[in-house]
This record gives C-alpha cells, structure tokens and sequence, in this order.
C-alpha cells in the first residue's frame, strides 16, 4: 500500500512537472525569406546561447517550441547575413527576411548599358559591394579595389594626400610606350581603365567619397568591355553610387577620425658613420686610381671638413633631419546619406567631408562631395531620372624639395642658430642645400579643383518589354594649380628676382550622348534581350599658363602675379576629340541553361588618320549551366557549375601609345634659327603626317568556370585568357636627315596571357561565430611579337635600362649581371676588365675577356608583377566583427631611385657628400659582396641597385561592434556600429627604400608609407 502511494506520488509531481512547463513554452511559428523575397529552406533556427533549435523546410516553414525567456533567435545559413530576432511572451509569428553577405548568384551585377544576374554571366566580371568598400575604410575609391579582385593590378605611384596617383592594369598591358617617368614607375601611362560612375565617362575616381559607392563592376574579357568599342580595350570598372530605395525615408551617417605615421623609413647615416664614410670615400678614391696602398690612417679628415664642420663634430651635433621635418598626420572622414522612395519615385541625397593630413609638413587634402538622385515614374510609359555628383578638392602638395633635402643634408649641420632662430645653410659652406624647414612657410603649392559630373535620362516603354532611354551624360572639371617659391625657399635662395608665382589653369569639358534600345521577349524555354545604342563622346581640353618672377613681397603668394616685374612664361593650349558609335548587343537564352551573348560596336575616332577612323569591334560569348543538367542532378559534389567561353575585340585609338589630338597630322611648331647675326623666329614640322595610321586592335580569348562545392561553402570562379594585340600605335623615330623627329604608327603584336582564380569559402558557421574568407590569386604574362623591321627600342626610366624587344616582356629590364664586388684577392682578374677591388663586378656573358654594351647586357627582369593577390578574412562572434586583408605582388624589379640618389652622393668628391644611406658596404677589411667601396664603384655601380620590389602588404585589420537592437529601439535607430581600423600596419617586402609600390618614384617629390589609426561609426535610421 505504501508503495503504491508513493508510486502515485511520483507519478503525480511528473506530470505536475510536464503540464508546468507545458504551460511555460512558447509555440513559435514562421517563414524565412532570402532578400529577393525567395523562401528559404534549411535555415538554421537556434535559440541563442543554447542548443534548441530546428530548421526551415522546403517552403521555408518553422515550428519551434521555446521558453518565454528565451530572448533571441538566430537565423543563420551559409551566404548570408545571420539575423537576431528578439521574441517575448507575445511572439506567435516571426516572418524574417536575411541579407546575402557574399555576391552570391541572385546578384545583379552590372554589364554595361544594362545589368544581368550574376548566374547567367557569360562574360568575365568581378563585383566589390559596399561591405567590402565600408571595411578598407579608404581616403580614395582606387585603393578600396587593391587586392579585392583577381587580374586587378593597381600599383601606388604617389603616397602624398590627395595624390590620386595610381596605375591600374587590367590583365596586363597590351601597348608600348617610351614615355615612362619615374612617377609611374616604368608602368605605361595612358593604359588605366574606363571608369563609368552612374553611366558618366571619367578619366579617374580620386574625386568620389567611397562612402559613397554601393558597388563597383570590373569588366575584364572582352566579350565584356566589347560593348565599350575603343574605350573599353583597357577593362571597364562600372561604379553606382548609393540611390533611392522604396520605403520610407532612411538616413545613414558614418564617420572616423584618426592620425597616421610613417614608416618604413630607410636609415640614414649619424655623424659618427658618415664621418667613416667620407674617410672611406677618400680611400675609395685613391683604390680607383690604382693606389691601393692609401689606408683610413693616410686621410687628413681636415682636409676635407673646414673648421666649422670639424667643430659640429667634436660638438657631437648628430642632426636627424628627416625626423625633423615628420609629424603625424590628421585623417577624418563624414558622410550622411539619405534615402527613400514610393512606387512611382527613389530619391537620394548625401554630403561628405574628407580631411588627410600627411606625415610631411605642409602636405594635406581636403574634399567636399555632395550629391543627389531622383528618379519618378511620370506615366507608365515615361520614367524620368536625374543624378548629380559634385566634388571641390583642395590638395597642398608642400614642398617637392623638402623631402629631397632632408635626405641629402649632412648629419653635422646645425638646423638652428644658437638663439634658437632657423638657420638657412645648416652648414655655412653648403650652398647646395638650404635648411628644409624653411620650405613649408616659403613654398605654396595648391592644386584645386571642381568637379561636376550629372547625368540626366528619360525612359519610354511604348510597349510591354520594349524601352528606349536617352541619357546626356555631362563632366566638367575646372582646376587651378597655384605655386609661389618666396624669398627663403630653396630655390629662390634669398634672392628676391627669384621668387615665382605660377598659375596653371585647365578646363575639361566632356559629355556622352547614349540612345539606348531595349527589347525583352521570353516564351517557353526561349528568352531573348536585345540592346542597340547609337552614342557620342565629346572631350574638349583648355590650358593657360602664367609664370612671373622678381616680387618685392611674399604676401601676394600667386594671387597677384601682375606684381612680378618679369614675365617667363605665357602659353595657352585647346584640343578636343570625338568618338561615335554603334553598338548592338543580344542575349539568347535556351531552357535558361545555354546563354549566348553577341555583342558589335562600330567606333569613329576624330585623332585618327582620314579614311582609318572607323573599326568594328565584334565578340561572342557562350554559357552552360551544367547543374540543370540531368547528369548533375544525382550528384553531391557541386552546387554551381558553370562554363564559360567568350571570344572579343577591342580597340585602342593610340592615347595608350602617346597618341593625342592632332597628332597623326603634320603640324607646325615655333622656334628660331639665325639669319646673319640676328635670331629670327621660324616654324618647322615636328613630326611627319601619316596618313595610313589606323586602329590598334585586341583580340582576346577566354574560358572560364564557376563553381560552388559543399552546399556553396566554397564558391568561385576561375578564368584563362589569350590577349592579342595588333597594329601596336607608336611614335618612331625618323633619321634626323629627313628633317622630322618621328611619326607615329602601327608599329607591333604583342600577347598577354594570364590565369584568374577567385575563391570565396565559409570556413566555419554556427550561429554565433561565422568565419569566412576570400581569396584571389592572378598571373600574368606579356610579350612582344612583332616589332617594326625587329629593330630593339632602348630608353630609360629612373635609371631603369628598359627595351621593348621581340619576345620579351613589354617594357622588360636590360641591364649587366650583377656579379658581386671585385675583391682583394682579384687584383690581376679585375685588371683584365680595367676595373679595381672594391668595384662592382658584372658577368661577361660571351666570354670574350672585355664588357661592351652589345654583347654582355641581357634581360634581368621586368618592372610589373609576375604575379598578384589577396586574401581577406571576416570573422563574426554574435555582435562583434573582425576583418583583415592582405594584397600581395611579386616577381618585378627596379632600379631604385632611392638607392640611385642615396647611396654615397657625390662619393667622388668626399669634401662635398650629401648624407647616404646607411648600408654595410665594401672596404679593404670589410670584404663585403654586396655594396661597392665609396668613392669607387666603377662604371657598373648603377647595375647594384636593381631591387626585388615584390611585397605583401597588410591593407587593413579592423574590430567592430553592433549596438544590440534592444537598446537602439529605445531611441528610434535602426542600427549603429562602432569600430577600430589600423590601415596599411605591416609591409612585408626585402626592399628597403621607401615603398616597393613606387620604388621608381624620385626623390624630388617623394613621400612615405603611412599606417593610420582610426575609430569610427555607423548609424542608421
């Protein structure tokens, strides 16, 4: 009995239990969409911070049972954002829509004059969205892409605030070129990419905000810049600003602020080692007469410093003068956008403020951007739109001689006097160099600038599925560059008939007019999208020059030039060009799983040659979803495969080459020449007329395939390619007996090929911590084939010996061999080659005992990368983000400016030496094999400073973290994430100059590497 009842209590307290906690929970239901409005099924549901959860079903239905406490679910699923709802004892129904967070097929990505699906690509395209733009954190859109897309390459040229120096190769270059400068670092110029930003024709991006930028489209085959004709045989980068968006208004602000520092800093010699040094010079100095008995003890160091130097040194004066003249730069950045939108109209509006201070006195830049974007739909044929964008940039460049000074100033010169004044000459003899702390206060160089860019669009759709859009597409950029050198400016050097002022004004003015023809059809397993447009480019130049010395007073700076009593320069300058083309394009697509795309553009070029000025411009694509194929249905391996094959060709109407208005005809330039005893001005012809000089054409092949494996936990795409180009555009050279310095012409073949892997992975996802990565890796190779009559073209860069021969890469290095120092013990050997121990060796290459230009120079190497990449980490934990990238570029060399200017200056007169870099070189009891002895390192010590300038560099690391919901509905705001970034922190390189990005660059003008630590904000509402 006893057991019983107690059976019936247990029994009892059971049930009393279950019907309890029956009573307790919840029974949640509800569906999960994707941001296309698609159900979901297996989603992951979860309770938050437990293990109770279940997953969506086919039509992305849930049930799930949970306690009234329970406080938040997590709705996660591999590509896509995972989303936190908060539940209460009220929640019944939950209806969830989650965020891509990869560019997943759904996309719609952009192909010119339309957009497509990223599914039913046909072409080689690479997307970078807004999260990607928002983590770099970038001062300039440019530098957002470095490392961000495969076959990108875009090497810095220019570190200063402002600078928007940079060169950007889309699958390698395909044209020739001889004017390289040091400040593109042997890169051919006029070969960037066409940038199109909301359907606007612009030369370069440095003027937008990339806060302001909702994605940016790099097209790189040329099935896919076939549509662009001539203007697209470089790549295309598409930009889309931040539009209006249906629902109610949104306002978004984000904003940093930080400071930056330089690094990377060579090291330059104290007073202790250059002392050494100029004694070992004058050693060097002896050894290369044949003298090899003079030693250190031999040198009379008094001979060679006066009193004053000799009194600096015994004073101990060690002057760090690059160090005087740093400081940490101020960085800042603020935007508010505003966004929204009805049925029938999207409006936009943002403004944006940018402050760089660099880490060299006198270097900044400023940037004011507004712009604004409406669209409405009048009638339900007639849709109107409109965008602007405005910039105002102000970029001071400081002193280009500074920075060049700071490095050549001896170590034992004094930068203030002994009242604590600014000295001019740190050393009293040393006229060359002024003190470079006077140049901020005396140089003023300020480039500003205006620029509009609107484009203004009206749509009509007469019928279903048929549209025609008229867009005028303006650009207009006025600058004002402005310089004044005063009185203590090095250059002016405290004479007053010295001082300049300068004002260089240049107005740009450019429109492309676009009609566009839209037809769309589909029945059944066919579709067809069918695009003509009928377009004109128009691009006007307009330049005035001004420069006037002697001023009796620096308070004007350039503001009143009529104040200088001598006139130097007064010159005016006007071209302008047009482009017309045909284009029409058509997308066929069968069962929606074979895609074929045709695509022809007919391009008239005005800078051409009469009777060449027209090409036609074909290319065709081919794609295969192979995953709605039956034989992929059964399997497990993939969930994306697709094939791609496209054949295209483009043109290049010679600007890559040099090639400008005009040029192609024979025109006359001023001069002078002597009649008896009296200078007379005269005309002659530059450059002789050629009349057959046609189009540069590229002809490209590409296959591609993308892929997805492990339910698209590792998805991506990989491209090769085979780039020909003919009729290569050059200006050769004509005997000087025929009167004319050259002509341009169609001079050569040349041939990239290349491979692109892109690879996007999710690494791990569990709901609360989601790991993924992306990864790009591209190779490319360039060749010359075909050169007029096979002739070799020489020039220099920077010091760089480069050639454009036949079957080798464009613009390769030419150079000796670097062999190594001459040493004590090869006396005789070295004698053979009239050379000295202590000088630089280089490898006679036939054998023949002597060194000559002809026989013993080959190629050593090449000045763009053999190859590239990136990677880039996201790491999510509940509310916290972390994310670093990588980009990386290797297999390229220089002949390093900074090594060229700073390794033992002027070594051949030690009395006069600038300071040097501090290097472990070469002496008769320092036997080194690797730096020559100063003061003589014989006629082969350029060939030493050829550099390996490959890198790896950090881009960013960057730690935020989202203010939970709960808190922000409090006060009415949508979202608000804080954050921490440190941009460019690690460079891992073996070069050490300045930068192995421009490690061609000149001193004259130079600038360093900079990391920045910043914190910022994002606030939605």
């Amino acid at each position: 009995m006893k057991q019983f009842t107690l059976k019936l209590v247990m029994i009892a307290f059971i049930l009393g239990y279950s019907f309890n906690t029956w009573a307790q929970n919840l029974e949640l239901s509800g569906k999960v969409l994707d941001d296309q409005g698609n159900t979901m099924p297996g989603v992951s549901v979860v309770v938050k911070g437990t293990t109770n959860g279940t997953i969506t079903d086919i039509d992305g239905n849930f049930i799930l049972s949970v306690s009234p406490d329970a406080g938040t679910l997590l709705f996660s699923f591999i590509g896509y954002e995972t989303q936190e709802i908060a539940i209460d004892a009220n929640t019944t129904k939950i209806k969830v829509k989650l965020q891509s967070s990869m560019i997943g097929l759904e996309e719609v990505v952009a192909v010119g004059y339309g957009s497509v699906k990223k599914e039913d690509l046909t072409g080689s395209v690479a997307s970078v969205d807004k999260r990607k733009l928002e983590q770099a954190n970038k001062v300039d859109a440019v530098s957002a892409l470095q490392g961000q897309t495969a076959g990108v390459v875009i090497q810095r040229t220019d570190n200063r605030p402002g600078s928007g120096g940079f060169n950007i190769r889309i699958r390698g270059a395909s044209t020739i070129n001889t004017n390289q400068t040091a400040d593109n670092g042997g890169f051919n110029p006029g070969q960037n990419p066409l940038f199109i930003v909301d359907g606007i024709f612009v030369d370069d991006i440095s003027f937008i905000n990339p806060a302001d930028i909702e994605r940016m489209d790099v097209l790189k085959d040329a099935s896919a810049t076939a549509i662009y004709g001539s203007r697209g045989s470089s790549g295309v980068v598409l930009i889309e600003t931040k539009g209006g968006k249906k629902g109610k208004m949104k306002i978004t602000y984000s904003g940093y602020v930080g400071f930056k520092q330089a690094y990377h800093l060579p090291s330059m010699m104290n007073t202790d080692k250059y002392v050494d040094l100029i004694q070992d010079a004058t050693v060097g100095n002896q050894y290369a007469a044949g003298n090899f008995s003079y030693t250190r003890d031999d040198v009379v160091l008094s001979e060679i410093l006066d009193a004053e130097e000799m009194q600096n040194v015994a004073d101990g004066v060690s002057t760090d003068w690059v160090d005087l003249m740093l400081r940490k730069g101020f960085q800042t950045n603020h935007t508010i956008n505003m966004a929204g939108g009805n049925d029938k109209t999207l409006y936009s509006a943002g403004v944006g403020y940018t402050k760089d201070n660099g880490t060299f006195e006198g270097e900044d830049f400023t940037r004011y951007n507004i712009r604004a974007s409406l669209s409405s739909d009048l009638a339900k044929w007639l849709n109107v739109s409109l965008s602007n964008y405005t910039t105002i940039g102000i970029q001071n460049k400081g002193s280009e001689e500074a920075f060049r000074s700071s490095y050549r100033l001896k170590p034992i010169g004094r930068p203030y006097n002994d009242d604590g004044s600014l000295r001019y000459y740190a050393i009293t003899k040393e006229s060359q160099i002024t003190n470079p702390l006077f140049e901020a206060d005396n140089i003023t160089k300020e480039d500003r600038y205006l620029q509009w860019i609107g484009d203004f669009a009206v749509k009509l759709t007469p019928f279903k599925d048929f549209t025609f859009t008229t867009k005028f597409s303006p650009n207009m950029k006025y600058t004002r560059y402005g310089e004044y050198r005063g009185l203590y400016s090095k250059s002016t050097s405290g004479n007053p008939s010295n001082r300049r002022a300068q004002v260089n004004n240049f107005n740009y003015f450019s429109y492309s007019w676009d009609n566009i023809f839209n037809y769309k059809w589909k029945s059944g397993i066919h579709s067809i999208d069918a695009t003509a447009v009928i377009s004109r480019f128009f691009e006007q130049n307009e330049e005035y020059k001004a420069q006037v010395r002697n001023f009796t007073s620096d308070e004007y700076l350039f503001h009143n030039i009529d104040a200088g009593l001598d006139i130097r320069e007064l010159s005016s300058d006007y071209s302008k060009q047009t482009l017309e083309s045909y284009t029409g394009r058509v997308s066929y697509s069968l069962k929606d799983r074979y895609m074929f795309t045709f695509t022809g553009r007919y391009d008239g070029a005005s800078i051409l040659a009469e009777g060449n000025k027209w090409a036609f411009f074909p290319s065709a694509a081919f794609a295969w979803k192979m995953m709605q194929e039956d034989f992929m249905k059964n399997q497990s391996t993939f969930t994306n495969a697709k094939v791609r094959l496209s054949y295209g060709q483009t043109g290049n109407n010679g600007q890559g080459g040099g090639l400008g208005a005009l040029m192609s005809q024979a025109l006359l330039s001023g001069s002078a020449t002597n009649i008896g005893d009296s200078s007379v001005p005269a005309l002659y012809i530059p450059r002789l007329a050629n009349p057959d000089l046609t189009w540069e054409k590229t002809s490209e092949v590409n296959l591609g395939f993308d892929f997805g494996f492990l339910n698209n936990k590792v998805f991506g795409s990989i491209d090769v390619y085979n780039r020909k180009t003919t009729g290569i555009i050059f200006e050769t050279s004509l005997p000087t007996v025929t009167g004319y310095g050259g002509t341009f012409d169609n001079v050569g073949e040349s041939t990239n090929r290349g491979i692109e892997i892109g690879i996007n992975t999710v690494n791990y996802d569990n709901g609360d911590f989601k790991w993924t990565t992306n990864f790009n890796f591209a190779s490319n190779k360039n060749t010359i084939d075909k050169l007029y009559g096979g002739s070799d073209i020489f020039y220099g860069v920077s010091g760089t010996n480069m050639i454009h021969r036949e079957g080798e890469t464009i613009g390769a290095i030419y150079d000796y061999v670097f062999d190594g120092i001459w040493q004590l013990d090869e006396v005789a050997e070295a004698a053979k080659y009239n050379q000295r121990p202590g000088q630089v060796k280089v490898k006679d290459l036939d054998g023949d005992g002597h060194i000559s230009p002809d026989k013993d120079r080959k190629v050593i190497g090449q000045v763009t990368p053999k190859w590239t990449g990136g990677i880039t980490n996201n790491m999510n934990y509940k509310n916290w983000d972390f994310s670093f990238a990588l980009l990386m570029s290797y297999g390229n060399k220089l002949n390093s400016n900074f090594h060229n200017n700073f390794t033992f200056p002027w070594d051949g007169q030690p009395n006069r030496m600038f300071n040097s870099y501090d290097v472990d070189y070469w002496t008769p009891t320092n036997p080194s094999n690797s730096t020559y002895q100063p003061g003589n390192g014989g006629p082969y010590a350029g060939v030493q400073k050829y550099k390996n300038i490959s890198f790896t560099k950090v881009g960013y690391i960057t730690l935020g973290y989202k203010i939970p919901r709960n808190i922000l509905e409090r006060y009415s705001i949508e979202g608000l994430r804080i954050y921490a970034t440190v941009q460019n922190p690690f460079t891992f390189t073996s070069y050490d100059g300045w930068d192995p990005e421009n490690a061609g660059r000149n001193a004259w003008g130079g600038s360093f590497m900079s990391r920045t630590y910043m914190a910022g904000v994002s606030l939605n509402f």
